[in-house]
Order: structure tokens, then sequence, then C-alpha cells
């Protein structure tokens, strides 16, 4: 039962002390008061916490026992554990990278806005001690957004007292200081003369093979990826199974997705134009020099491959800043100079929302443009 004292304050007004004791077998001694003004208050609140005592005993826990909460470096190690399945590589390779500095040594619960912001200016003006180069405001902000997705796990799954807000007010200050923003949009496009000289060039390497890596079909790969506007990695997943010729459709497992990528499978549409390049792949040649798993498009090379033996052409080719997935932004950028509307060329892109399509509107065709078949005739008249 709890009980009222009278009492004087130092300053001579009079008070009155509600106090509760409980002690009960199996719950830990429990104390609590509270001081008011008039008698009446503190009869009205002891009957009111008394009540909710008896309806909620837990409450009797006062004294919470302390949780030991993770370094950043090891709840970043459980999280890629429970949920890598789900998201792409790259945001763990991320992940380890950040787990190298500093901030990675603190607990979770005691990560504060200026440690997010140290990081974050560190990244911006790089560390030549380190040999670490200075990244763009894109980049930094990918980090802080990993980070800020850990915290929550650790908020949500696994019940720990940790807030994202230090990091919510830093990642603000940051964007007004513009430490970190979104990514530029890339408007390169490959020239008719840069598609041209690549298209010979892998396809004399890819003829006379004189290394393994040369045995991938890169003349076919880089028209694959423009007329199915497909990104690099769904190209090595792609399987001959799931290819439909009758309704022109391939269905792509585990497309890009903000929230997960795993199950998130698509079907995009085959165009006419893709048509010559799925049935050159098919040919005996090009199978029979395709090693590892037939089930797939790629046989058993590696997506990252594709990447590598791009950027080694454009190298020798001297083509500069063009890159593999900008392959993907002249096929979407054909879609549209070819009048289809958004809706429709989503189908072949599978981008998720109608504002990613925005730069391709209003788009008029350019006058000439290089198409697969004309480029194989070329490029098979060079090496005769």
């Amino acid at each position: 039962m709890g009980t009222i004292t009278k009492r004087t304050n130092p300053s001579g007004k009079i008070v009155y002390r509600a106090q509760i004791r409980i002690k009960r077998a199996g719950y830990p001694d429990f104390s609590e008061s509270r001081t008011f003004s008039k008698r009446t208050l503190a009869a009205e609140w002891l009957r009111r916490r008394e009540a909710e005592i008896e309806l909620n005993p837990e409450l009797l826990y006062k004294e919470k026992k302390n949780i030991l909460c993770p370094t950043l470096r090891e709840a970043a190690k459980r999280y890629a554990e429970e949920v890598r399945t789900e998201y792409s590589e790259s945001k763990f390779k991320t992940l380890n990278f950040v787990m190298n500095f500093d901030i990675a040594n603190k607990h979770i619960d005691r990560l504060r806005r200026e440690d997010f912001t140290a990081y974050a200016f560190m990244r911006q003006r790089g560390a030549n001690e380190i040999g670490l180069m200075p990244v763009k405001p894109a980049t930094i902000n990918a980090d802080l957004q990993y980070l800020r997705s850990i915290l929550k796990h650790a908020h949500f799954v696994w019940g720990l007292p940790v807030t994202w807000t230090e990091i919510d007010i830093a990642i603000e200050g940051l964007r007004r200081a513009r430490v970190i923003g979104k990514a530029d949009k890339r408007e390169r496009l490959p020239t008719t003369e840069e598609l041209q000289k690549l298209t010979n060039y892998f396809y004399f390497s890819w003829k006379r093979h004189s290394t393994n890596d040369m045995r991938v079909p890169m003349h076919l790969i880089i028209w694959f990826a423009i007329y199915s506007c497909r990104r690099q990695a769904e190209i090595g997943r792609l399987e001959w199974a799931d290819l439909n010729l009758d309704t022109r459709q391939w269905l792509v497992k585990d497309v890009k997705h903000p929230r997960g990528s795993k199950g998130n499978h698509k079907k995009f549409e085959i165009r006419d134009e893709l048509i010559p390049v799925i049935d050159a792949f098919r040919t005996a040649e090009v199978q029979k020099q395709m090693r590892g798993n037939t089930d797939l498009l790629l046989g058993g090379y590696k997506s990252k491959t594709i990447s590598a033996l791009f950027t080694k052409a454009c190298k020798a080719l001297h083509i500069n800043d063009l890159r593999f997935h900008d392959l993907r932004h002249e096929g979407a950028t054909r879609l549209a100079e070819d009048g289809l509307s958004v809706p429709l060329m989503q189908q072949v892109t599978l981008h998720g929302d109608w504002e990613s399509m925005r730069i391709y509107t209003n788009l008029r065709r350019r006058p000439k443009r290089l198409e697969f078949l004309e480029a194989m005739e070329k490029a098979k008249d060079e090496i005769k």
C-alpha cells in the first residue's frame, strides 16, 4: 500500500509526498515516490499508480538490465549474415570497406552525429597517407544509408536500444553542406564509330580466341545489352529455360530493387531487333566455346568478366569515359527515339517508376544509328 507524508520544503511551503513500496515474491523490491502540492493530487496518483502496477506487474522491474550493444563492426557482420541473400553484393562490399575505419570500433548505441560527419568529411577529402582517394557526394550518401540500415535492423529485429536519429541529423546537415547528394545523371552514350570499333575488336578477339577470356562472345553481349536494356549482372543470370519466344518474353530473376532484389522476378519484352542476337548466341559455333553451365546465356562466365573485358577494350581503343552500363542507357534511348511510351519502355527496361524514365521523354531519333547486323557485316569484312 502507498503512504502520503506531509512535509515542509526548504522554501517553507507545505507539500505531500506519495510513496509506494512493494515486496512481492518473485519480484525485486520496488519503491517509487512523487511530491505534490495538494493531498488530493497525491492520493489520486497513488490510486492510479497502484492500479497500473496491479494490472502490469512487470513494471516492478524498474531497473532494467544493461544491454551491451555490439560495435558497428560486429553489428555489420551479423547484419550481413542475416540479410545477405536479400540484397546486392555491392552493398556488403561497401559495408566491409567502411569497417576499416575508426567509426566501426564504436558501439552502435554510442554513435553520435559527429562520428558520421567525421567519416563523411574524411571520405570527401580522402587520405593520402592510407591511399584513400576523395569520392563523390553520392558515394558518401550510399555509405551512410547502408549504416542507417544496420541501426534500424538492430532496433526492429534484435530489439536493441538504438536509434537512427543521430545519423538522420548528420545526413540532413551533410546534405545542406553538399557533402552528400544524389548521383549525377550520366548522359554518355556510345557513338556509332565507337560501337563499330568495339564490335570489330571483340569479334576479331573472339575469332582468334588466343586466350580463354576471348572465348566470351563480347561482340554479341554488347548488342544484347543494348537491345534488351539489361544490366550486367542480369545478363549473367539469364537462363535459356526462361526464354519464351512465343510470347516474346524472357524472365529475369532477382531484378535490382531498393528493398531487396531476392525473389523480384520479372519478364522483359523481347523486341524484333534482339532476335538476331539471340539466334547468334544459339549457333553451334558460339555454344561450343561457352564453358561450364550451358543452361545460362553466358555459360560458366561470370558477369564481372564482362565489365573487365569491356574496360580493357575501351582502353585499347582509346574510348574515354564509357561504361558497360551506358549500353543500357543507349538501349532505353533507342526505345524513346522509336516513339515508345513510358509504360511500353518499362516493359523492356523494367524500371520500377516513371520518374526514373523522365530523362528519356521527348527524344527525337538520331539521323544515323548503327544496328547489330550492319555492325557485324563490317566486322566480318575487317578480318577477311
